[in-house]
């Protein structure tokens, strides 16, 4: 009881801890410049870009603009262009940006960069150079399902233009859930090894439940492997420390358990 009261303890204290490191009670509010989702995989996210007159409202929706305006949000990938017409709604659009500085391989404390240049240009001229700046005011929506982000603005090098920097790392719900799951393989690895360590050494009687127990643990780890958040692809530093390892001692303990119920037959 003490052992399990000093688990549940502390598992209290690492969830709060959590919560209170990746402030995952924190929702959105604003939505004018929002993420949609994330690839870490691809190291990709998929952004929602929306163009609004500053205060201007048509009913429930935006009013058109009086002027021909052009957004332009530059990142790594290359360069988005919006097209406002004049006497238009204003427009919508989603595109992908490139995740920096990060690697899936550091699964579930991978962390990734994205970063953004906006300049508002007035009249559609071909030539980015001779159209007018003019100021903009750019509003991060901070909410992407699974990931937690910190969005910051930095000095633009060119006049009127908004540079920005996106933080992202996994949200502290899905590192808790992350290492509960490799600690759950860790502890029936080490269960399946102890079984087949105490029957091989004669401290217990083999049985043939203790054969299917051990197998269905070695069959169980491979599937809550893939059932982590996030899908991480197989290969991950997590899996070379805990998944492989644990798979390996639930195999050796399967193995010596049925070589002993084997060799000792029938008669024992």
């Amino acid at each position: 009881m003490v052992a399990i009261g000093t688990i549940a303890i502390l598992l209290i204290v690492g969830y709060v801890s959590l919560l209170r490191y990746f402030h995952v009670s924190e929702m959105p509010v604003e939505r004018d410049l929002g993420a949609k989702s994330a690839d870490a995989l691809n190291a990709t996210m998929q952004m929602r870009v929306t163009f609004a007159p500053s205060g201007l409202l048509y009913g429930e929706r935006l009013a058109p603009t009086a002027r021909r305006l052009r957004l332009v949000i530059t990142h790594d990938k290359g360069v988005e262009e919006l097209a406002v017409e004049a006497d238009a709604r204003p427009p919508t659009a989603s595109f992908e940006v490139d995740l920096n500085g990060g690697s899936v391989a550091d699964y579930p404390f991978d962390s990734y960069r994205a970063d953004l240049r906006v300049q508002l240009l007035e009249d559609a001229s071909p030539d980015i150079a001779e159209a007018r700046p003019l100021e903009a005011k750019v509003t991060v929506w901070e909410g992407v399902l699974g990931f937690h982000l910190r969005s910051a603005e930095h000095s633009g090098s060119v006049p009127g233009e908004v540079k920005l920097s996106i933080e992202i790392r996994r949200g502290g719900a899905l590192i808790l859930f992350a290492l509960g799951a490799y600690s759950a393989m860790v502890v029936l690895g080490c269960c399946a090894l102890a079984i087949g360590l105490i029957t091989f050494v004669d401290v217990r009687r083999a049985e043939a439940t203790l054969i299917g127990a051990i197998a269905a643990i070695a069959f169980a780890m491979p599937v809550l492997r893939n059932a982590l958040p996030g899908t991480p692809p197989l290969g991950v530093r997590a899996d070379m420390y805990v998944f492989l390892w644990s798979e390996l001692a639930a195999v050796i303990g399967l193995a010596r358990v049925t070589l002993d119920w084997a060799r000792t037959g029938p008669g024992r």
